[in-house]
């Protein structure tokens, strides 16, 4: 009887366990998206201002929130506050891609402000963007 009971109440706190991990991953990417979106936001205003030097932290930002992208997503993450369509897990090597393929177009955005050459920089900028939307497109609802 006891064996049952202590069973029981491990399942219990693994359930509750596994239940809070996908919370704690929600809500990382959650927060990485938004910091993502205020950088978007940031790097507009800045290529705006002719800014050009000053985009590349916020550029940082992105590449280094991208590069965790993969490991936010973990088996069970679908559930709760969540806007993750259940395409990630079924077509986990694309979005992994996807993934790899925003943290690219964001390096190449730190890069590019580098140089200082705006035309360069709006271009790798209009890059992310296109990254961002072929990601979402797919794998995120409304």
């Amino acid at each position: 009887m006891l064996t049952r009971v202590t069973l029981a109440a491990t399942a219990a706190l693994l359930l509750v366990g596994g239940t809070a991990m996908a919370q704690d991953s929600i809500k990382a990417r959650k927060d990485g998206f938004q910091t993502s979106k205020n950088a978007m936001a940031e790097i507009k205003d800045l290529l705006g201002s002719d800014k050009v030097a000053q985009v590349g932290p916020a550029a940082q930002r992105m590449s280094a929130f991208a590069a965790q992208i993969p490991t936010l997503f973990p088996a069970g993450s679908d559930k709760g506050d969540t806007k993750a369509k259940a395409d990630i897990w079924a077509n986990n090597a694309d979005f992994t891609a996807k993934a790899q393929a925003y943290e690219a177009a964001a390096k190449g955005l730190e890069a590019a402000a580098a140089t200082g050459d705006k035309a360069a920089t709006a271009k790798q900028f209009a890059a992310v963007g296109g990254a961002c939307k072929a990601c979402h497109e797919r794998y995120r609802a409304d």
